[in-house]
């Protein structure tokens, strides 16, 4: 397949020097290591203590007595398009029961090494420190998303290409992404054998994806420096990367939380309306009101909807390892009012809503009743 691409007086690609180049994020890390050592050190450790006192603060028990929940949600009939409407009988209603388990798992993950790091960008080198290159990408990740948004190419319509020529319409000295995504579904049994396979094309910097994701497949190298095709740096060729997840359709939040760490933008995402503020930090008092109102507000078809973007969020995250508890924090959150409220709407509301006892449970008990998740029980089959 042969993309056409528009090019200066027809000359040929080239590769810029360094020096006539947008900074590269290796080249940025390594030159702003040393002069941020001691900043690093206090920002990191005010983060771990924060982090560490909220994780203790939010954590739930999981019994084994309640693992799954029964829901019954109707199914809307399908009108045909008949011309004699006024003698077109209704079709009944008819009901079909979700399973849907009362926690989502999280799974053990190893850490990512900065080898891993270094084989996607050579310019890293293996001396810089993983949390020093996270918190670094916290501040350069908004501006690098903004610089992935904006890029535009011509969809291939036969075959997926190797590479492909894509246009940055960012005029920021953000380095432009390093491959182009293809991000399609496993491909069911009862497919035939001629059907075609839904493809979505995400452009997206490889260190962000390889910095989080420690099940993350082994990207195909870029060029470095970039393959510029415009002495305005503005048309360049990426290398094409087949992804299969379970959830295509939720990757974009994923991806876009890896770049911008917004805890707040994902939760909104995944429900139906914005959640109080509070949410969060006052869980027991806010979430019962939240999600009755969710409850008398909306649908259980409308519900179930942001019920399976949820859980196909955690699948993806499953699959590729994703190590920011941030975002597990926010799949529980969601998850725990999505469920509470369709429990309200269903006259379940005791199969989510405990009432507080004033004997709490032991540590003892609540570990014997929950085993520790594993990646076989807590991952989809890849």
């Amino acid at each position: 397949m042969v993309l056409q691409v528009k090019r200066n007086e027809n000359a040929p690609p080239r590769a810029f020097h360094p020096h006539n180049s947008i900074k590269s994020i290796g080249s940025r890390l390594r030159s702003s290591f040393h002069d941020h050592k001691r900043t690093h050190r206090a920002r990191t450790a005010a983060r771990g203590s924060t982090h560490a006192s909220k994780q203790g603060k939010h954590k739930r028990t999981k019994t084994s007595h309640s693992a799954t929940l029964d829901f019954e949600v109707a199914t809307m009939p399908q009108t045909s398009m008949d011309v004699e409407m006024v003698d077109a009988e209704p079709q009944p209603r008819t009901t079909k029961t979700y399973r849907l388990p009362k926690d989502l798992l999280r799974p053990v993950l190893p850490e990512v090494s900065i080898k891993a790091l270094v084989d996607v960008d050579p310019e890293l080198t293996e001396d810089l420190p993983i949390e020093y290159i996270r918190d670094y990408m916290e501040e350069l990740g908004p501006g690098l998303l903004r610089a992935a948004v904006t890029v535009v190419a011509n969809p291939p319509k036969d075959a997926l290409p190797k590479e492909i020529a894509i246009t940055v319409n960012d005029h920021s000295d953000y380095p432009p992404p390093t491959h182009m995504l293809a991000i399609h579904g496993r491909t069911t049994s009862d497919a035939p054998g001629t059907a075609r396979r839904q493809v979505t094309l995400v452009p997206l910097h490889s260190v962000v994806l390889s910095l989080h994701c420690a099940r993350l497949p082994k990207l195909s190298p870029s060029p470095s420096p970039p393959t510029y095709l415009s002495d305005d740096r503005t048309q360049l060729v990426v290398p094409v990367q087949p992804l299969c997840l379970p959830s295509p359709p939720t990757f974009n939040l994923l991806s876009a939380f890896l770049y911008t760490k917004r805890a707040d933008h994902l939760l909104k995402s995944l429900l139906p309306c914005p959640p109080p503020p509070t949410l969060d930090d006052e869980r027991a008092k806010g979430l019962p009101s939240f999600a009755t109102h969710l409850a008398e507000t909306y649908t259980a078809q409308a519900l179930l909807r942001h019920i399976n973007s949820v859980h196909g969020l955690w699948q993806n995250a499953c699959v590729l390892g994703v190590l920011i508890d941030e975002l597990w924090d926010m799949i529980d959150l969601a998850w725990e009012v999505l469920l509470t409220a369709m429990a309200i709407s269903q006259g379940k509301a005791h199969l989510m809503l405990r009432r507080p006892s004033s004997t709490p449970p032991s540590d003892a008990a609540s570990s014997s009743a929950t085993p520790e998740p594993t990646s076989t029980a807590s991952t989809p089959a890849p």
